[in-house]
């Protein structure tokens, strides 16, 4: 067996913690996995200002946010160029993870059940906004920006799709390349392994 090079945090409930996972199984990474409960910060944020996950620890270093993260273990797998090509999909990886962060913030809004006590001054609700912020990115995407088979980019919407679908976010079908490619992807033992429990606000189950 590998001696192990880092360990990852993540929270089991975190579509951007389960990108990190999936890649280090995909690639066999001797990266050790290290599950924080939702949500409690102090673990992450003593490595992390952000209190988010993933967070990749190497050699008593902490690497966050996820772009980094991701980049880094494509580095750690030899730097296949099958799954990452930095020059052409950066923007692209980079923007989906922006897309993700918006999923995440506008249903967390939702749940958070906080009703507006003023007056609206910015003239959108933000939660809306973030939600539109994702489906134009999906657009975008469904415009040839995506290959096929495994790559950090597919993965990274993969995962945030497939979370989307297990706390009953917006609908996202209706785009047939990416429809194609989260259902490819979900078949693979790194995703089937990683797959987030169904939840639904008033569960006690993790967000």
């Amino acid at each position: 067996m590998a001696e192990t090079q880092g360990r990852l945090l993540f929270f089991t409930s975190s579509p951007m913690g389960r990108m990190a996972r999936v890649l280090i199984r995909e690639w066999a990474l001797p990266i050790d996995e290290e599950a924080v409960p939702f949500f409690a910060p102090d673990p992450v944020t003593a490595l992390n200002p952000l209190g988010q996950v993933p967070v990749l620890v190497e050699r008593g270093e902490p690497l966050f946010p996820t772009l980094l993260v991701l980049e880094r273990l494509w580095v750690m797998a030899g730097e296949p160029a099958q799954a990452y090509a930095p020059a052409r999909e950066r923007q692209a990886l980079a923007t989906v993870l922006v897309a993700g962060d918006a999923l995440v913030a506008a249903l967390y809004q939702r749940w958070s059940g906080l009703e507006r006590t003023l007056p609206n001054n910015i003239g959108f609700d933000p939660g809306q906004r973030n939600l539109a912020r994702l489906l134009a990115t999906l657009d975008w995407l469904e415009q040839g920006r995506l290959r096929d088979g495994l790559t950090i980019t597919g993965v990274a919407v993969a995962c945030c799709m497939l979370w989307s679908d297990a706390r009953g976010g917006p609908a996202w079908w209706g785009r047939p390349r990416l429809e194609a490619l989260v259902a490819e992807l979900s078949e693979r033992e790194s995703f089937r392994s990683t797959a987030p429990k169904r939840w639904r606000p008033g569960e006690s189950e993790q967000m």
